[in-house]
């Protein structure tokens, strides 16, 4: 094989993985999407009528969504970070 035949190779096998961590990235922001219409819709569930009888219920949910985004936040950072890094190299 020519050298570039092989470089051509060699180039698509790394960036198999960075399409991969594009990929979810991808998924992981639309989640994130979701995952804040709920949180809107559930606070303005919880605005409207504060005294419900499911109202700690729906306050430990927002609490459980708000920590799964900021964990969804993270690995979107952390998997930029590693493209990046992957990318000076």
């Amino acid at each position: 094989m020519k050298t570039k035949n092989l470089l051509s190779r060699l180039t698509r096998f790394l960036d198999a993985d960075t399409k991969t961590q594009q990929k979810e990235i991808k998924s992981i922001r639309e989640l994130l999407k979701k995952l804040k219409q709920k949180e809107r819709d559930l606070k303005e569930k919880l605005d409207k009528r504060p005294d419900r009888e499911d109202a700690d219920d729906i306050r430990i949910k927002l609490d459980v969504i708000y920590a799964q985004r900021l964990k969804g936040l993270d690995r979107v950072k952390q998997l930029k970070e590693e493209c990046k890094g992957k990318d000076k190299e």
